[in-house]
């Protein structure tokens, strides 16, 4: 069973980054502030991410279940999200969005999205540093919110500045709550500055590391993506092949490369893995942190016309 740790949905977007706007335009194109970005493929000529085209590219590529994440480039989606995890329940885990940069509010929009429902809260955490004053991930609103996920028995999608400068903060939130199930994104942004000491915060018992976006910080090498290999196998032997897991970042990523060519660098490649590491990497990891039901039967991906 091969399960994508990091992907998103979304109805339409109407979202931030920083203090600018994001809209959508048309054909895959999203502006930013005043300026057009191709902010997915084309051929999302509404700009519009439903959970039925992202099924039909994890059916494609031989891909079983799916987490989706959230993002505030994106607007929060949690309407839109609450339905499709109504609609595809074992297919797809899905976080609930609260908006971190204003703690005053943050017990309130919490008790409303776990009472919905959602069984993960997504935190983009990298904001946070920059924002006066500054806010910190064990301030008292934000360990409240910590403490609550953890009685609710849920997990926390965090995505950290890069670099080194918020593992300080994780690792006193960890040592408080031990037991807090975390996934940290974007393979703690590999290669940067200090990247492994986001990658060493899986020491703690239950958080993991989740490789979504690893081929955009790696787009200028493309195909089969050697260094994010290489940093896949640093990661391995540094916390072991148990706490890492393989996603997409879909449908990001796909503006420069297919949805296969995000899973195939692994799945043909990671040599370095033992089959049994490899099953681990690709799903059974996840499936333990987001209680999917793990099958070890593969589901091949569909012939394409041009093999034949």
């Amino acid at each position: 069973m091969i399960i994508d740790a990091h992907i998103h949905l979304w109805d339409k977007i109407n979202g931030r980054l920083g203090t600018e706007k994001v809209q959508p335009v048309k054909d895959g194109i999203i502006r930013i502030g005043g300026k057009n970005i191709q902010g997915m493929p084309t051929w999302f000529s509404d700009c519009c991410n439903p959970a039925e085209l992202a099924l039909a590219a994890l059916d494609d590529a031989g891909v079983d279940r799916a987490v989706v994440t959230q993002e505030y480039l994106d607007g929060n989606q949690n309407d839109y999200l609450l339905w499709v995890k109504q609609q595809y329940p074992d297919r797809l885990f899905v976080h609930g969005l609260i908006d971190f940069t204003k703690p005053q509010n943050l017990d309130h929009e919490f008790n409303m999205v776990a009472d919905m429902g959602f069984k993960g809260i997504k935190c983009p955490a990298m904001f946070l540093p920059s924002l006066k004053p500054r806010i910190k991930l064990d301030d008292p609103p934000l360990m409240l919110i910590w403490e609550q996920m953890y009685e609710r028995d849920m997990v926390l999608s965090i995505d950290l500045a890069q670099g080194s400068v918020q593992v300080p903060e994780m690792r006193r939130v960890l040592k408080r709550i031990p037991d807090l199930k975390v996934a940290i994104g974007h393979f703690g942004m590999a290669g940067k500055k200090n990247w492994m000491h986001q990658i060493q915060l899986a020491e703690h018992k239950n958080v993991h590391i989740e490789c979504g976006g690893i081929i955009w910080l790696y787009r200028k090498e493309g195909p089969p993506f050697r260094t994010a290999q290489q940093k896949i196998k640093q990661a391995a032997k540094a916390v072991g092949a148990g706490k890492i897991m393989w996603g997409s970042d879909y449908p990001r990523t796909m503006v420069d490369f297919t949805y296969r060519q995000s899973l195939d660098f692994v799945r043909h490649g990671c040599d370095f893995f033992t089959e049994e590491e490899k099953n681990m990497f690709l799903g059974e990891n996840a499936a333990r942190l987001y209680g999917f039901n793990y099958s070890k039967q593969k589901k091949p991906p569909r012939p394409l016309i041009t093999e034949s």
